[in-house]
């Protein structure tokens, strides 16, 4: 597993600039992001049940930069919600103000992935990991330089997966097996279009 970031729109509900507590969600079922990935609902379950109390709310991913805690996160009908406390510490001060001016107004959560499954150039993140969630800026070329990282992940996946057919189709030489062999040429000739879609898609967003 490799820790990750995915960052959103942060959608806050409800901010209290005085106690620091905000509400609001970290993440979005059913849409496929900027980064070809799409949360299906239940991908938290897990963490949530044997992780809860080790997540953090920190400053822009950085581990020495905690910035809070999460009061209450569930999941629901449309992703991810989260309740938080920012801490009133001179770090937490300066981020609950740019909170309530609107200059932060991005979320992004840090997790590992657990399970995942891919379809039609999509990859369907069944089981994630989460270690923290943290207010950011938005920034294009750190948005670019994620998309070419997990534009190689996905990739070496599809690769994978190509040359495991090409052993199975390789394997079945007897006659008899013409049907199931013509079956398997069939996806992996879905594979390698899957395969050229996503470089090309991908080559234009890192761009």
């Amino acid at each position: 597993m490799q820790y990750k970031t995915k960052r959103v729109p942060f959608e806050l509900k409800n901010f209290d600039q005085e106690t620091g507590i905000f509400t609001g969600y970290a993440a979005v079922f059913g849409n496929v992001d900027d980064g070809g990935d799409l949360i299906q609902p239940g991908a938290f379950t897990k963490t949530l049940k044997h992780n809860k109390d080790r997540i953090k709310i920190c400053w822009q991913h950085d581990p020495y930069s905690p910035i809070g805690k999460p009061i209450e996160m569930k999941e629901d009908k449309k992703g991810l919600f989260v309740k938080g406390q920012i801490s009133n510490t001179s770090l937490g001060k300066d981020v609950k103000i740019l909170l309530k001016d609107g200059v932060i107004n991005e979320l992004s959560i840090g997790y590992d992935t657990v399970k995942k499954e891919w379809k039609d150039g999509v990859r369907h993140l069944k089981e994630l990991k989460l270690y923290e969630f943290s207010p950011v800026t938005w920034a294009m070329n750190d948005e670019a330089l994620i998309t070419s990282v997990k534009a190689n992940e996905d990739i070496k996946e599809v690769l994978t997966k190509t040359i495991e057919l090409l052993d199975r189709l390789l394997e079945k030489t007897e006659v008899k097996e013409k049907d199931s062999s013509e079956l398997e040429m069939e996806r992996l000739v879905t594979s390698i279009d899957s395969l050229e879609k996503n470089i090309g898609n991908k080559l234009k967003k890192a761009n």
